[in-house]
């Protein structure tokens, strides 16, 4: 399957994350786009099967929980565009010790239900990504998961 993933990053972690499960992806015999969500359209969804969503969550307009400040713009570009059950997958890095752990999943969980996407594997919540050495091992068995789920025939 054709996938692509949108991500924005604020001190890299994000970034090895979205690294992380684009290998396994790769590997796993899937073709693998990664584009910073500032090189990416809405219109871009068309041309992928499944689209995975990758962001740090942010303080952004004095809201604490919220995307990278580069996924605002694109989520209000996408309008009222839909992806009619367009598979998404979504990964979203945190600070438990922050109100709104991990918020990006939610605002993103809400963005695909917006846009009548479908979520295809539970959303990945990760809490402090570089302090904590077994994350980049959970990002890894979460990407097998979708690898397999992309893979997996669609239910008729």
């Amino acid at each position: 399957m054709k996938i692509l993933i949108v991500f924005a990053t604020n001190s890299g972690g994000t970034a090895q994350a979205v690294d992380i499960a684009a290998n396994v992806l790769r590997s796993s015999n899937h073709e693998v786009d990664v584009k910073n969500v500032t090189e990416t359209k809405p219109d871009d969804f068309g041309e992928y099967g499944c689209i995975l969503l990758a962001s740090p969550t942010w303080d952004y307009a004095d809201k604490e929980g919220q995307p990278h400040e580069d996924f605002v713009p694109f989520i209000d570009a996408t309008g009222a565009r839909t992806f009619n059950a367009l598979p998404f997958a979504i990964l979203g890095l945190g600070d438990t010790s922050y109100t709104h752990f991990c918020g990006v999943v939610d605002i993103f969980e809400e963005f695909v239900s917006k846009v009548k996407g479908k979520l295809i594997v539970p959303s990945l919540r990760i809490d402090r990504f570089y302090q904590k050495p077994e994350n980049m091992g959970l990002v890894e068995e979460w990407a097998k998961k979708l690898a397999s789920t992309c893979s997996s025939p669609s239910p008729s």
